[in-house]
């Protein structure tokens, strides 16, 4: 037989009961009201940013931001929770501490990727498909999560980097790129006519269809931008759209040699450097036909 005592419910265990009952209820109030909010703010999103890349940023950070206020919620909750059953929740809160000192200081790298990559999608910096250079590795970005991000260079080789590992990064294709050619001629070339001629090349290229979409500004071909012992260098450059500089750059080249070989004019080649040995050959052999 159970004794009737221990069923017996005293005014505390009832006031108890109730403070329990009411910590879980507004916490499942709570939970809904965090899941409605952020389910609006992403059927928001979706609408808004249909059909773009920033979409996929967005919609992760909220998700994250979701997960991380619920569970916030239910710590918060557990804890009343404990207080209200006349648990002393101090030593708790230093065992705690312990643990999460000794897990911040196994996990501080993996904390360190998480905030790098949240703040990379918060910040824009960069996004799939856009070409950039971190450190040594350069390639197109083909996917970003909040630990890494996913490069694939031009050997088609692929670069995970983690993310608090990008301290310097260089985009290529953000808002606006710009081809940019240079042209290696001789010395005695009459640079006035060259600049006429490629003016005249660019103006072709312009009305390309291929290249006329991707333009943003009205090409230019600029003279004596730089020289080295063998060459002076003339240069065509042009805004164009991300990430079309290098296609555009190659009809620049080919629209300019063509001129130019019409012209007469040709491009200066480097002037082989003699090594030592290649010197020593030559006088050699002078001596031998003497």
């Amino acid at each position: 037989m159970i004794d009737p005592k221990f069923i017996q419910l005293t005014p505390n265990t009832i006031a108890m009961l109730s403070k329990i009952g009411l910590i879980i209820l507004l916490t499942l109030l709570g939970q809904w009201g965090i899941k409605l909010i952020f389910g609006f703010l992403e059927k928001k999103s979706e609408n808004a940013l249909a059909g773009t890349t920033r979409l996929s940023r967005l919609l992760t950070i909220l998700r994250l931001a979701r997960s991380t206020t619920i569970a916030l919620v239910f710590l918060l909750a557990g804890m009343m929770i404990l207080q209200a059953l006349d648990i002393n929740i101090t030593p708790i809160l230093a065992s705690a501490g312990v643990v999460g000192l000794a897990l911040s200081l196994g996990t501080q790298t993996l904390v360190k990727d998480i905030i790098g990559g949240i703040l990379i999608l918060v910040e824009d910096q960069f996004e799939v498909g856009d070409s950039v250079q971190v450190g040594e590795v350069s390639g197109a970005v083909e996917s970003i999560t909040l630990r890494t991000t996913s490069l694939r260079d031009l050997q088609g080789r692929l670069h995970i980097i983690p993310n608090g590992d990008i301290r310097t990064l260089t985009n290529s294709t953000t808002e606006w790129s710009r081809a940019v050619v240079e042209l290696n001629l001789a010395y005695d070339t009459d640079i006035k006519n060259v600049v006429r001629i490629l003016e005249n090349a660019l103006e072709q290229a312009q009305n390309d269809p291929d290249v006329r979409e991707e333009l943003l500004e009205t090409p230019q071909a600029v003279g004596w931008v730089g020289m080295n012992d063998w060459a002076v260098q003339v240069r065509l450059i042009s805004k164009t759209k991300p990430g079309s500089q290098l296609a555009v750059a190659n009809k620049f080249r080919q629209y300019a040699l063509d001129a130019l070989n019409s012209a007469g004019i040709d491009m200066a080649l480097p002037r082989q450097a003699l090594t030592v040995q290649d010197r020593e050959s030559v006088a050699r052999r002078t001596k031998g036909d003497a």
